[in-house]
């Protein structure tokens, strides 16, 4: 047999924790990303394009003299770094270009002079630029100056590997502080399952009482669940005790009676003696095999209802199978059976525990008919449900004691018919096994009996 890996509920818990905790990690780092890439891309768009208008602003009344223009793009760099000093900021890196009517005027930061880029007079427009770099050029008309400023985005160090450190740093310092917490409450939240399996490990094997009621309701169907399947235990247990004690008390008279038998075939020297022993004999062993075919009978009738579930059945087409097998029988005594039937009647059914059922009924009218006589089966089904009838024309049961026929081992007082007293109680159980219930009526005209096998079936819900 392959062994199956051993798993732990815990692991799976807290696993699940981190997991969590993960997902929520990387959403955060998802949108940091997805606001770095746009947000702030869009916010350094709008610095520079009010940073350029500043600056043609500020060099309106030099244009024409270029020397000035540098001394004032100087004044206004230095000015700007002294602002974000002041407040702490990292300031980002700039590009700045000036040209008047095509000539380049200034440049700073930049390696390569550029061509004055297109832009249409007293207008501005964003300039594409590679990576993390926002750029814009704008153009005074009155002037002739086009400046082109050219801005690192702020935070685009973020994709950089030396930026680990600023995602990973309180992931690993949350981690100690959220882990030991979680582990302990997901331990916390575990210890009701571990009482329950304490409490089921220290039973004997012999205690099948019910589990205490959890105290929390996610616990209450396993411990409902459990206490079920406890009951059922305990029933089966039961049964195959009464099994034992009825086996043992219903073969002790036919044993003895084998017993006697081959003591006087062993000691007899009479002919008719030894003949007598020799018919007591076979009786014997006769009524010691009915018996434990009717004791197997009964325990099956009354096995456990989940063990083969109800399949979809035709019950007319059973009676017709069952009864076509009880016919030689009924036949050696020249006793004929009718069956009054529907061509079909599909029910869920346990082929077995019904066949057993119908088996039973028949053989009951068909022993305790007189010779000659007709046995009348018959399946109806009707707007309340199916049901099978068996008629005889027996003597019949006395009303006052056909509540006691359904007991185990009972048999009416001076009964001349041999059985086991089984044959009613193995019907009921059978019956009940398959979801119907069994009653005994006086016969058509109050001759003989009549046994009634009625199903309750809620129509329109199918098998």
């Amino acid at each position: 047999m392959r062994l199956l890996p051993r798993r732990s509920l815990f692991l799976r818990l807290f696993g699940g924790f981190l997991f969590v905790m993960s997902v929520v990690w990387l959403g955060v780092l998802g949108l940091d990303v997805y606001e770095t890439q746009h947000g702030r891309r869009d916010l350094a768009q709008s610095e520079i394009q009010s940073y350029s208008q500043h600056l043609l602003a500020a060099l309106y009344t030099v244009a024409d003299r270029p020397d000035q223009i540098r001394t004032t793009l100087k004044r206004f760099d230095q000015k700007r770094l002294e602002v974000f000093k002041a407040r702490d900021w990292y300031a980002p890196a700039l590009q700045v270009q000036v040209w008047r009517n095509g000539t380049l005027l200034y440049s700073q930061g930049v390696a390569q002079p550029e061509p004055m880029p297109h832009v249409e007079p007293g207008q501005g427009r964003p300039k594409p630029m590679p990576g993390a770099l926002a750029g814009w050029v704008q153009n005074d008309a009155e002037t002739g100056l086009t400046v082109q400023l050219v801005q690192e985005v702020v935070g685009s160090w973020m994709f950089t590997l030396s930026s680990m450190g600023y995602y990973l740093l309180p992931l690993l310092v949350c981690i100690p502080i959220l882990v030991i917490p979680a582990g302990f409450m997901v331990w916390s939240g575990l210890r009701p399952l571990n009482e329950v399996r304490s409490q089921i490990e220290r039973r004997s094997a012999a205690d099948l009482s019910p589990l205490p009621e959890a105290r929390y309701k996610e616990l209450k169907p396993i411990v409902a669940a459990v206490n079920q399947l406890m009951q059922r235990l305990a029933e089966r247990l039961a049964r195959e005790k009464e099994f034992l004690v009825d086996a043992a008390h219903e073969l002790k008279t036919p044993l003895a009676v084998v017993q006697l038998n081959a003591d006087a075939l062993a000691t007899a020297r009479d002919p008719s003696r030894l003949d007598e022993a020799r018919q007591g004999l076979l009786n014997g062993v006769a009524r010691a095999t009915h018996t434990v075919h009717q004791l197997l009978a009964l325990e099956r009738s009354g096995g456990d209802a989940q063990a083969d579930a109800l399949k979809p059945l035709d019950l007319v087409e059973l009676v017709r199978d069952r009864l076509a097998v009880m016919a030689e029988i009924a036949h050696r005594r020249g006793i004929e059976i009718e069956l009054h039937a529907n061509e079909a009647c599909v029910l869920p059914l346990h082929r077995e525990s019904a066949a057993s059922l119908i088996d039973n009924l028949v053989d009951n009218a068909v022993k305790y008919s007189p010779d000659g006589s007709t046995v009348v089966v018959s399946v109806v089904d009707e707007v309340t449900g199916p049901s099978i009838t068996v008629i005889d024309q027996g003597p019949g049961i006395p009303q006052h004691l056909r509540a006691r026929a359904f007991e185990r081992f009972f048999r009416l007082p001076d009964q001349d018919q041999t059985g086991s007293g089984l044959g009613l109680s193995i019907a009921e159980r059978a019956a009940a096994r398959n979801r119907a219930s069994i009653r005994l009526d006086d016969g058509p005209g109050g001759v003989g009996l009549q046994a009634i096998v009625q199903w309750r079936l809620l129509r329109g819900l199918g098998v």
